[in-house]
């Protein structure tokens, strides 16, 4: 299970919060614990709260007004719960200042506190989702992940069966490139995974017979990603006989892959020589896209076939009526229109 210190978080997000380390540095050490994310009654970062426990604390204007409004007895008491309690850090928001009794007491108890420029509600919103992320259980998985048509695609499949080119040549109709080789995949909501890159494979992509690629140096800054939500899974495999006689021609062969608990649905290509793998993929991506709207083009096939079928049974049988009905000598010729009108579709 993955574990995040208060320096690594203070590093990690500086710039992006725009953080200012005041007093409390001996608490540079504190574990946000590994089990954060799951621990009942216990919140993850939020507004001063000093009954229920929050391992992150972000105190506005509001909070040190009440704070200042408290006589000398009660203060302290405060100070003492929000300093030895659950709490790991205290950030002061909205670019206010922090007063001194409060810098005594992180000090006193080696509580880090931090100053931000951000307003509380922006701060708690920019925090969260990095606190999911670093917190969540990571799984690693063997594939290639890109970035396609704004979509993050995981291309998987056998060793060799031809990942690294099929993601070169998207790359080079536009696509990103987030991970090669070793993905890795993390939970950051009920329905959502996220798949980066590890440290040390990050912008390269090995492609057998060229060697270890670096992406970002050949193709530019915008053909990578940092990260991706994972919205389809693209798999490859060596048909068989067998695979070619059960196939339905007018379903895409799909399924679902589960990843921590989510499920991801699933496409399967066949690896022949000859296929345009890129095209296949893209219009995989398309075809899911245009699903996620409401929008089954084999359903709309279907459909169109089946009135194409119900108007030519019509049309047969108004062409049985005439041919039943129509007698030259009976002087029957309103019935004889009436079915030729039928088979002609007209009412």
């Amino acid at each position: 299970m993955p574990q995040l210190s208060v320096q690594q978080l203070f590093e990690d997000r500086r710039d992006k919060l725009q953080l200012t380390w005041v007093s409390g540095h001996h608490g540079a050490s504190r574990i946000l614990p590994k089990d954060a994310l799951n621990r009942p009654g216990v919140g993850l970062v939020g507004h001063l709260n000093l009954i229920h426990p929050i391992l992150i604390q972000a105190l506005g204007a509001t909070d040190i007004d009440y704070l200042d409004g408290l006589d000398a007895e009660t203060l302290q008491a405060s100070l003492t719960a929000l300093c030895t309690g659950e709490t790991l850090a205290v950030f002061l928001c909205d670019g206010i200042d922090a007063p001194g009794y409060l810098q005594t007491a992180c000090d006193q108890y080696a509580m880090p506190l931090f100053l931000s420029q951000k307003k509380g509600r922006v701060f708690v919103n920019l925090l969260r989702p990095y606190l999911q992320r670093e917190l969540s259980e990571v799984t690693t998985t063997h594939g290639v992940f890109l970035d396609v048509l704004g979509f993050g695609i995981l291309i998987t499949g056998n060793s060799q069966i031809g990942k690294s080119e099929l993601a070169l040549e998207l790359i080079s109709r536009g696509a990103g490139l987030v991970a090669d080789d070793a993905v890795e995949l993390f939970q950051i909501g009920p329905e959502t995974i996220q798949g980066r890159c590890p440290a040390l494979l990050r912008d390269f992509l090995e492609v057998r017979g060229i060697g270890v690629l670096n992406i970002k140096a050949i193709f530019g800054e915008t053909a990578v990603r940092p990260r991706k939500t994972l919205r389809l899974i693209v798999h490859l495999e060596r048909p068989t006989a067998e695979y070619f006689r059960g196939l339905d021609r007018l379903q895409t062969k799909s399924s679902t892959t589960t990843i921590l608990g989510v499920e991801i649905p699933t496409v399967t290509l066949a690896v022949v020589a000859g296929r345009n793998l890129a095209v296949l993929v893209e219009a995989a991506v398309r075809h899911y896209i245009l699903q996620t709207r409401g929008y089954d083009s084999t359903k709309d096939f279907l459909d169109r076939h089946e009135v194409a079928m119900k108007e030519q049974s019509e049309a047969q049988s108004g062409a049985a009526d005439v041919s039943s009905n129509h007698n030259p000598g009976s002087g029957n010729a309103a019935l004889g229109q009436t079915g030729i009108f039928r088979a002609l579709g007209v009412d």
